[in-house]
């Protein structure tokens, strides 16, 4: 079956093998981004489960190598390592005690902006799976119009009404929205379940952002 495939793929014109291509990219770009964000995520979740069993379990971060290399850090190791640092800061400046609401809203700015750019980071590409998702069913369409269409042609200077004259085309037309549809629906299902892990990070650093505020009040993080 799939030879036959193949060879009616390769009886088609110019512009259905073009458009078959141009899928073909575009489900390889969507799987690429698909295994990159997956793995990204994934590392980010661990990264961020270390970090909270250590912070539970001693009330410190974890040092060493976890804390050498900041993109493995996590968004809430980093917001915490931010925290800290303005604490210092504060201390520096010989203010001692419990933040003052201006300063707690400072505080809370910043981590909120350390937040949002984490966020931003792990939200980039997904847009391109969204993309594919609405595009490459079009663009099967598209093949698929333009082959029917060139085979009725074809129809009509053979001056004959038998399909089957034109069975050929018509298969090599229907392949696009083949291709189409099986480009969409993996880069439907990547794009679907990254989005639900990035609301999931976003819900656990706004979390973590409120209790990590509400502790620092104090002056201190130790």
């Amino acid at each position: 079956m799939l030879g036959l495939v193949w060879a009616t793929v390769a009886e088609s014109d110019g512009f259905t093998i073009f458009i078959l291509l141009l899928i073909l990219v575009l489900s390889l770009g969507a799987w690429a981004v698909a295994v990159s964000k997956l793995r990204e995520l994934s590392r980010i979740k661990g990264a961020s489960r270390v970090f909270m069993e250590a912070l539970r379990t001693t009330g410190r971060p974890p040092g060493g190598d976890f804390l050498k290399n900041t993109s493995d850090m996590g968004p809430l190791a980093r917001m915490y390592t931010e925290a800290g640092r303005y604490l210092r800061r504060r201390a520096d400046l010989g203010h001692d005690g419990p933040l003052s609401p201006e300063e707690v809203a400072v505080l809370r700015g910043a981590l909120e902006r350390e937040a949002s750019e984490d966020l931003a980071q792990r939200s980039r590409n997904i847009g391109f799976l969204a993309t594919v998702t609405s595009i490459s069913p079009l663009l099967g369409l598209l093949g698929t119009v333009w082959g029917v269409l060139i085979s009725f042609i074809d129809m009509r200077e053979m001056g004959t009404t038998d399909i089957s004259a034109v069975g050929s085309g018509i298969s090599a037309a229907l392949t696009t929205t083949v291709a189409g549809l099986l480009a969409a629906i993996p880069a439907n299902v990547f794009h679907n379940y990254a989005v639900g892990r990035v609301d999931g990070l976003a819900g656990e650093i706004d979390r973590f952002l409120s209790e990590l505020v509400d502790v620092c009040r104090r002056g201190s993080i130790t």
